[in-house]
């Protein structure tokens, strides 16, 4: 009986091993490289704040979370420390188009606890606008995000002491990428500049202009490219407490 329990453990084990190895995509070859597109219009931002004054947050919508304030010229994004399920999104409430370079910087209050996410691309399921009274009400919690009447693509660009960096693609919660968490190794105190480029199916997110994650959608194996204009939200699950961002821009690409 006992040897019967061990082997039916022993099979449970590896097949669910071998359930997480059948879903972890190959790392893209150009994840480490040095990349700055080439592409970008940098002279005409369509969007651009460095958070001088409490005027900027009129420009964005907070969903969940403890509050977004202005400190010190720089956006603050906060969860309440005594609820790890207390997470948030913060939109950039102007409608971004479908191909871009989107660029921040950020320093969260613990780079070994936390995890933060982009979302882009993001829009309803039949193409509304991601404030549209259609769509259900959304309070942080992922799933409304990820599985919900929403499509478009995540990032989790850092993610604590996990080490890596992940694509996904919605409406699903698709695994499509996996890259390097540059973000926890660096310097506690330090800011990095992270910035995502999106071009048809080419994805790619940078920290200080390292590929951390890579993806290249052809359109086959999970629906569709997205190829539509949407919007931008920055998420921070409840146990990244607080970051801090700055001098944060969105370009588009040159034909």
């Amino acid at each position: 009986m006992k040897a019967t329990t061990r082997a039916l453990t022993c099979l449970l084990f590896v097949g669910a091993m071998s359930c997480l190895a059948a879903e972890a995509p190959p790392t893209h070859p150009s994840v480490g490289q040095h990349f700055i597109p080439g592409d970008v219009d940098w002279q005409h931002p369509v969007f651009a704040t460095t958070f001088d004054d409490a005027g900027a947050l009129k420009d964005w919508k907070l969903e969940g979370g403890k509050r977004m304030s202005i400190v010190d010229g720089r956006l603050v994004l906060e969860s309440d420390p005594d609820d790890s399920k207390n997470h948030l999104v913060c939109w950039l409430t102007k409608e971004m188009p479908a191909d871009f370079l989107f660029e921040f910087r950020m320093r969260p209050q613990n780079r070994q606890e936390g995890l933060n996410i982009i979302f882009f691309n993001t829009r309803g399921l039949r193409g509304e606008g991601i404030f549209d009274h259609a769509l259900a009400p959304r309070t942080g919690v992922f799933e409304q995000y990820h599985s919900g009447d929403l499509n478009g693509y995540h990032v989790s660009y850092w993610a604590g002491d996990r080490g890596t960096a992940h694509v996904r693609k919605n409406k699903g919660f698709a695994l499509v990428a996996m890259g390097k968490d540059l973000v926890a190794p660096a310097a506690p105190t330090s800011f990095q500049t992270i910035r995502l480029y999106k071009r048809g199916g080419i994805i790619r997110l940078m920290v200080n202009d390292l590929i951390s994650v890579a993806y290249d959608d052809n359109g086959k194996a999970n629906g569709p490219v997205w190829t539509h204009p949407g919007w931008i939200g920055l998420r921070q699950m409840g146990h990244t407490i607080r970051c801090d961002y700055d001098d944060l821009k969105t370009y588009r690409l040159k034909p």
